[in-house]
């Protein structure tokens, strides 16, 4: 597995928001559990099918072992699908990023320092002077990956422009079907 990461410090960079998506509040973020890794046993009809091409996916979230635990589930339950995880800390990180390499698909933490999930999700929507990201990654398909899952939070997701919301710790069919759902949806 070949990880990337963008090695410059993270800035404060204000990100106004519309008075309109305001994200509801949320309890931190608690870390996924080693056990989230292995899961309970998967058993699939089908492996999940993509055209026959391996996607190049991004993982943000500002906690290290949510870091580790999602790429190792990915790695370990994943490798039909994934060709290259890269790893960012922070949405002003995978905003740098997403200006000079393109991705497939975001699984995007929600309660992070500086910018939160939501606020990536519409500075990557958006795609302003402050936050230029490359043509393709405007529409890259990006899943919550968070606890903060209730109707209302769901809601602003799928407003901001997310593509689902897996609930952690994850479990592992409901992580599948998010990225077959978004995948297909992307065309």
């Amino acid at each position: 597995m070949s990880t990337s990461s963008s090695t410059s410090s993270p800035s404060t960079f204000p990100m106004p928001m519309p008075a309109s998506i305001t994200p509801p509040g949320s309890p931190p973020s608690p870390t996924m559990s080693v056990d989230s890794i292995h899961g309970h046993a998967l058993h699939l009809d089908s492996p999940l099918q993509l055209d026959q091409r391996k996607i190049k996916v991004m993982i943000v979230d500002d906690n290290s072992i949510n870091l580790s635990i999602l790429s190792r589930m990915l790695e370990k339950h994943f490798t039909d699908i994934v060709q290259l995880t890269a790893f960012m800390t922070s949405g002003v990180e995978a905003l740098q990023t997403l200006a000079t390499e393109e991705f497939d698909l975001i699984l995007m933490d929600i309660d992070m320092p500086v910018l939160t999930g939501v606020q990536t999700t519409v500075a990557i929507r958006q795609n302003t002077s402050e936050y230029s990201v490359l043509e393709h990654n405007r529409n890259v398909p990006i899943i919550a990956v968070t606890t903060s899952d209730g109707a209302e939070q769901r809601e602003l997701y799928q407003q901001v422009g997310m593509s689902d919301c897996v609930s952690k710790p994850i479990v592992l069919s409901k992580l599948r079907s998010a990225i077959e759902g978004a995948m297909k949806a992307s065309g």
